[in-house]
């Protein structure tokens, strides 16, 4: 029997375990995102773009109607010259697209005195009428073929004045009729019609 007072008879105890480290704590991935609302699809001149679009009604309407003008005036004159079409329906045709583009220019305009209605046609016409004599003066020397280039000179600026001046207006889009769609139909297809007959006839003697 073991003496349990002798202190040879205890095996002697394990040596105590070293503290250990605690594991680092694995990070935890953040949870992804919402979905939010589906984003609509771009449109088209974008948004910011038609906010510039600053009207200004009485510079985009005389630029309309001395495009129209000049336009008119340089394709009737063109067919009237080089075809058998009597010079009273150019002048009415001419006078018809000067006023047409008076009307529609001026016709979303807030209300205004009267002369301010008149004020963008008077503009427009005298435009019209220094510009000629301007042509006349400078373009009146030189053969039928230089004459024809400079016709075709002159017709990209009325039609590039009259593009900015519808631009400038900036006309509120208005539902028509069908009746009214099937004239402006008509009409633009009579003034396509008689610019590419102009053009054609330019073209081929430049």
């Amino acid at each position: 029997m073991t003496d349990v007072t002798d202190p040879d008879s205890h095996e002697p105890l394990p040596p105590p375990a070293e503290p250990t480290a605690p594991a680092a704590a694995e990070p935890i991935a953040p949870p992804p995102p919402a979905a939010g609302p589906p984003q609509p699809a771009l449109a088209w001149p974008p948004d910011n773009f038609a906010r510039r679009r600053v009207p200004r009604p009485l510079l985009g309407v005389s630029l309309w109607c001395f495009g129209a003008l000049f336009w008119s005036y340089l394709v009737a004159g063109e067919i009237v010259v080089w075809s058998a079409v009597p010079e009273a329906l150019g002048v009415l045709a001419v006078m018809g697209a000067f006023g047409l583009a008076w009307y529609r220019g001026t016709s979303q305009m807030p209300r205004l005195p009267h002369w301010r209605w008149l004020l963008p046609g008077i503009i427009g016409f005298c435009l019209w009428l220094i510009t000629l004599l301007m042509s006349s003066a400078i373009f009146s020397t030189g053969g039928r073929s230089s004459a024809e280039m400079t016709a075709l000179l002159l017709w990209s600026f009325a039609a590039s004045v009259y593009t900015l001046g519808r631009h400038l207006t900036a006309l509120n889009p208005a539902p028509l009729s069908q009746r009214a769609r099937a004239a402006r139909l008509a009409f633009w297809l009579i003034a396509g019609l008689s610019t590419l007959f102009a053009g054609v006839n330019i073209i081929s003697y430049a």
